[in-house]
């Protein structure tokens, strides 16, 4: 049997105040969002405009992972698998997602990745409104709306990972700091 304290403490050492794993849909981001913003904006020593940045930031990683995971309860489901992990470290918030994604999909999402951590803020509002007016693209949800909105609340550049699971698929991982 997991020992749930050890792994609560371990969760702890590492800041984390919020960690969800498992199914995820709209409905879920309603009810962990209000907590998040309580928890974050109305405690001991409340900072509601950080909460309203990590709310927002903790909506675009789970539409990624609603949008974007390939583990699903089955083909067609409502419900994509993946991670979502809030936390405080050295005075800062930061937002961890990850899930699932094809492997083909690694290296124009590494690409467009990359573009965003290599410009400074103002280079970002300029290119948020260059897509917003663009055609979104076939595979696409959202014209990668979600990354730039990320990026631009973000106070470090996006960190980001791809680990290979197997021939077809690889986890991404990404990170962003308030």
């Amino acid at each position: 049997m997991i020992n749930l304290y050890d792994y609560k403490q371990k969760l702890q050492d590492d800041g984390i105040i919020f960690s969800f794993s498992g199914p995820m849909s709209h409905e879920i981001i309603e009810g962990i969002g209000s907590a998040i913003r309580i928890k974050i904006g109305e405690g001991e020593g409340g900072d509601k405009k950080a909460a309203l940045k990590v709310f927002a930031i903790f909506v675009e990683q789970v539409e990624n992972v609603i949008n974007y995971s390939v583990e699903k309860d089955y083909e067609d489901s409502q419900l994509s698998f993946g991670i979502v992990v809030i936390g405080n470290k050295d005075g800062h918030f930061f937002i961890s997602g990850g899930n699932k994604i094809l492997t083909s999909k690694v290296q124009k999402l590494e690409s467009n990745l990359s573009k965003l951590t290599a410009m400074n803020k103002d280079e970002l509002k300029i290119y948020y409104k260059e897509k917003r007016k663009a055609v979104k693209e076939d595979d696409s949800k959202g014209a990668g709306i979600g990354f730039i909105e990320m990026a631009r609340k973000s106070t470090k550049p996006i960190a980001y990972s791809f680990e290979t699971i197997d021939e077809q698929n690889s986890f991404f991982t990404i990170k962003i700091s308030i």
